[in-house]
């Protein structure tokens, strides 16, 4: 009896050792075998050889082999919306041996796995359904379940057909569908190798190292060196005036008592809206591992800011506030307009310039990351063959914009020519100026929505993400309603119609004109506009779509926020609005908006930059509401949009 039971556990033994190592095994035959069926090319035999030889000896458990497949990770979480897999960048990318075995060199690859392409169904989430089906329904948000990004380690002898061979082999491991995916490779690194800079990645740091200098020796010459009687127009006391540090410094912090002061707070405020805005933006865009937790929250208080791109708006009703207002005061006096266009050509070109040459030459060299140079694509390789468009305040169109927030500037400076044109008009005879500036109103009014209505699209934009991933360039239905001039022009008009009538009876000269409880409804009212302009995000989410509804929300949303924005800014110039008023014109804003154009230009670099490093995606931490359980098994309305055509 005792000796049978030696024996057992001993037996019992071997299986607890065996059973692992033959599962080990069976994956790595079954990879192998899945290979061996794949046609490879004369000129992929290299990598095939080198590839099963890394199988074989990590049956054995050799070092070097272990650690290259190691560094590779099956897919999990895909249908929870992880549908970013990067495995182990830094594993692959940083062998101890590296320089010491060259045989052993190996390449990191991003495949991008479309694990099913027919067309979207009504989200149904029944447990005994297929899981094909599933992939095909749509998410709240639309973030992708049927895409996949995928990192792969493989020898560096490996080209990208070869990888997608590779990939595809290892791909029948995971638990998806029966359907083959369609892979696409590239975005290959290999281990060891750097891309060396270029001309302009020099030229770059010598311009800024000769900006620096300039700025010191102006600093230095204005306070020590230039005398009283240099003359003031001479171009070397303009460059010293305009480099000086202190200068600069002196002129950013100055109390300027003809400002609009309640800008201020507007303009910084906003700015640090948007900058949250593109953390979220671009948070996704690297990737988030619970993405249906991130839907989730949607459904609640947070999804009131879906709609929050609309607060770009302010900005525009802004710049047609202070550009019409300009103009106005100097009427009377001999004006270029064409003088006058080129000045804000030329500080608006000034950092715009300056970022679009360091995202054209430099900004690549800058990191690394498994999705590092995948990223880049977005931005440095469409710079170096579109800036001279977007130095000519040309390019509005998403698939060949340099600096994809930029958007901005072009846009606002045709609509700037728009205003000087309709200037013009008004300076040669008032009625005309009046009547171009209400025929351009009405246009601004009509374009969206008929443009909304006719190609079915969405009355706000940016709720399907899925749209965004993975072809954010082929987002065709942004650059036509959203980003172009003619469908922004609606906000910047209502600013050109408010810095008219704030020129006509200038509040200086009309203070208290409005009462205080006046004051206070009509701030109240505004804000409530702008919050149900806010909330139109989550109504449209969750409801069916109607192209006449999209049309008409799509020609006078933007239109409803400038307005608001608008009276509550002439409440507090003409009237007695407290809190908001004080909030507004805090001091500390002042210097804070004069440099919100160039938080505008330089945020998005940083959080690119912290973006495209990461080695895994993020987890979102955001408090999911309360009412979710009691939403469980609430089949949600397709929101899909048929589009007629680009």
């Amino acid at each position: 009896m005792l000796f049978k039971l030696l024996v057992f556990i001993c037996f019992a033994q071997v299986i607890s050792y065996d059973v692992p190592n033959t599962h080990h095994h069976a994956a790595i035959d079954a990879v192998i075998h899945r290979l061996q069926l794949e046609t490879w090319e004369k000129y992929e035999a290299p990598c095939l050889e080198k590839t099963l030889t890394l199988l074989e000896n990590v049956k054995n458990y050799t070092l070097w082999a272990t650690w290259v497949w190691n560094a590779n990770t099956i897919p999990t979480g895909n249908l929870y919306g992880s549908w970013v897999n990067l495995g182990n960048f830094d594993q692959c990318m940083k062998p101890p041996w590296l320089n010491t075995h060259p045989e052993f060199r190996t390449k990191y690859c991003l495949a991008e796995l479309m694990l099913s392409d027919k067309p979207k169904k009504k989200a149904d989430y029944d447990p005994y359904g297929s899981t094909e089906e599933y992939l095909n329904s749509p998410t709240i948000s639309g973030l992708p379940v049927n895409y996949l990004l995928w990192g792969i380690c493989v020898p560096a002898t490996c080209h990208p057909p070869s990888v997608l061979k590779i990939t595809r082999s290892m791909y029948d491991l995971t638990t998806f569908g029966p359907q083959a995916p369609n892979i696409t490779v590239h975005s290959c690194q290999v281990a060891g190798q750097h891309p060396q800079p270029g001309i302009g990645f020099y030229l770059f740091i010598a311009l800024l190292v000769s900006l620096i200098v300039i700025a010191a020796v102006s600093t230095y010459n204005r306070f020590y060196v230039t005398s009283d009687d240099q003359p003031s127009d001479s171009l070397e006391t303009v460059i010293i005036k305009s480099f000086c540090i202190i200068k600069n410094l002196q002129d950013l912090m100055k109390d300027n008592k003809e400002e609009i002061q309640v800008l201020n707070g507007m303009r910084f405020l906003s700015a640090v809206c948007l900058v949250a805005v593109h953390e979220m933006f671009y948070q996704g865009m690297a990737g988030i591992i619970n993405s249906r937790d991130y839907d989730k929250t949607i459904e609640g208080p947070i999804g009131l800011l879906l709609h929050i791109a609309v607060v770009v708006d302010t900005f525009f009703l802004m710049s047609g506030l202070l550009n019409i207002k300009g103009l106005l005061n100097n009427i009377n006096r001999q004006q270029n307009l064409f003088s006058v266009l080129w000045k804000r050509y030329v500080r608006l070109m000034g950092p715009f310039a300056l970022i679009i040459f360091y995202l054209a030459s430099v900004s690549k060299y800058t990191g690394t990351g498994p999705i590092w140079n995948y990223a880049n694509e977005f931005e440095s390789d469409v710079c170096q063959k579109t800036w001279r468009l977007s130095l000519l305040m040309l390019n509005t169109d998403l698939k060949y914009l340099c600096h994809i927030v930029s958007w901005y500037v072009p846009c606002d400076y045709q609509l700037t020519i728009l205003a000087t044109v309709l200037f013009y008009f008004y300076k040669k005879d008032r009625r005309l100026g009046l009547a171009a500036f209400g025929t351009a109103a009405v246009l601004s009014l009509i374009i969206p929505g008929v443009l909304t209505y006719w190609y079915g699209l969405p009355a706000v934009h940016f709720l399907d993400f899925g749209k965004l991933i993975p072809k954010l360039r082929g987002y065709w239905e942004i650059s036509c309603a959203y980003m172009a001039s003619y469908s922004r022009a609606g906000a910047y008009l209502v600013g050109v119609a408010m810095g008219y009538i704030m020129t006509l009876y200038k509040p200086s000269e009309h203070r208290k004109t409005v009462s205080k409880t006046w004051s206070i409804v009509g701030t109240a009212l505004s804000l409530g506009v702008m919050a149900y302009v806010l909330s139109l995000g989550q109504y449209f989410m969750f409801r069916e779509y109607n192209p006449v509804d999209a049309g008409v929300i799509a020609s006078t949303n933007r239109v409803a926020w400038a307005v608001a924005v608008c009276v509550v800014i002439g409440l507090c110039e003409y009237g007695t609005v407290p809190i908001v008023t004080d909030i507004l014109s805090f001091s500390y804003f002042a210097p804070l908006s004069r440099l919100s154009y160039g938080i505008f230009m330089v945020h998005t670099l940083i959080i690119q930059r912290n973006k495209f490093s990461l080695r895994s995606p993020w987890t979102s931490k955001i408090i999911q509401p309360i009412e979710e359980q009691k939403k469980n098994g609430i089949q949600y309305k397709n929101r899909d949009i048929k589009s007629k055509g680009a």
